[in-house]
């Protein structure tokens, strides 16, 4: 079936009822740009409240473009950084290997190059999906998705249903856990991920250190390669904090151990002989802050629509992808604004398993290739002598 570009005049917008489980980047997005189109929109959030986890991330065009049709613009540049070229350096000398500017990128593309916390993108998305009357659910822990109904089952009985469930729950998914049989855990990848914050006033009067976390003039990434390992430093929160993402074998997380806290000296212990510029970096980290983060992603799937074609996976329940892709929040915003666009193009309830499962055929190749170039400059990056930046 082919999904009509326009209602035909004298139709009416389906009313549909959206539920979305999970609140994360691709769920609010998702939730969004689905009141944009008209719908009402459950979201059933598992955590009681939000906690600002994560770091770091970079926001590429094709996804600030969604962000922007949001009108989100103003909110995120006053948060986020607009970033101008990566510099990719040795690790022991910090001698440049190669830079990549993206200077006039943002005026060919015509939308913005962000670096941002993700605790801040998420805020923006969540201010703006209540501004448009979303219903949030906290604490609503899903232990069941019924794709005949369709509806979710929640811990305590309570039955959500809707015309279509949206499944944004995370690279742990449980529907992705049911679409699969319980095969369904992430595929790791063998590294894992120290990361860290800076604050400024740790660093004031270094005057090296202060030029890491350029937000004005220079603004972008500072890349050290050395074998089976690399060390990125940018500036986020206005120039407040360095973040800090160093990515080598995994020596604390495996098996069911995704998390674990890593002493400032055993990060110094790992890397020692690297520039001392970034041997800085880290001794300003502060005491009991270092996170080491199990660096997963998701095996590429046949299908994310659960048997019924009224369940459908996105985010990283659908294609959870390495840091070295640098486009996993932008998967999950395309996927959202994606979603709503096709959903709106229904006539009818009975439309509604074509419509996902057209949204299928447009999203899963597209996120399967961004998942293999995620490994593959991995690879590229970590090989002795070998160093290229991604092209956004």
């Amino acid at each position: 079936m082919t999904i009509p570009e326009n209602h035909p005049q004298g139709t009416q917008l389906l009313k549909l009822e959206i539920l979305i489980v999970g609140a994360g980047i691709a769920g609010l997005t998702a939730a969004a740009c689905c009141l944009e189109k008209g719908f009402n929109v459950t979201v059933l959030e598992y955590a009681p409240q939000f906690a600002h986890v994560g770091a770091g991330l970079m926001i590429s065009c094709n996804a600030s473009r969604v962000l922007v049709d949001l009108g989100l613009q103003a909110a995120l540049d006053e948060v986020g950084t607009h970033m101008k070229r990566t510099l990719f350096v040795k690790h022991d000398s910090g001698q440049s290997i190669s830079e990549t500017s993206y200077a006039g990128v943002e005026e060919e593309l015509g939308a913005p190059l962000y670096q941002i916390h993700r605790a801040d993108l998420h805020d923006v998305l969540l201010a703006k999906a209540k501004s448009l009357g979303v219903k949030l659910i906290m604490g609503a822990v899903v232990t069941e998705f019924n794709d005949a109904g369709p509806s979710v089952k929640l811990v305590d009985g309570t039955v959500y249903c809707a015309d279509v469930v949206v499944a944004a729950d995370g690279y742990r998914s449980r529907a992705r856990g049911q679409l699969l049989a319980g095969n369904s855990e992430p595929r790791f990848s063998g590294n894992a991920a120290y990361r860290g914050l800076v604050p400024r006033n740790l660093i004031e009067g270094d005057a090296e250190l202060e030029a890491l976390m350029d937000v004005k003039d220079q603004p972008g990434s500072h890349v050290w390669v050395g074998a089976g390992r690399h060390v990125l430093c940018y500036g986020i929160r206005q120039g407040e904090f360095l973040n800090f993402v160093a990515t080598q074998p995994a020596v604390h997380t495996s098996g069911s151990v995704y998390t674990a806290k890593v002493s400032t000296q055993e990060v110094l212990d790992s890397y020692r002989g690297w520039d001392p510029l970034m041997l800085r970096v880290i001794s300003n980290i502060p005491e009991g802050s270092i996170l080491e983060w199990k660096l997963c992603d998701i095996a590429p799937m046949d299908t994310w629509l659960l048997p019924g074609e009224k369940v459908v996976l996105i985010g990283d329940a659908a294609h959870a992808m390495l840091p070295s892709a640098a486009q996993g929040a932008g998967m999950g915003i395309e996927d959202g604004a994606a979603l709503a666009e096709i959903l709106s193009r229904a006539r009818d309830y009975s439309e509604i398993p074509h419509c996902l499962k057209a949204f299928e055929r447009l999203r899963l190749p597209r996120c399967t290739q961004v998942v293999d170039t995620g490994r593959q400059n991995a690879k590229k990056w970590h090989a002795k002598g070998c160093c290229q930046a991604s092209k956004f």
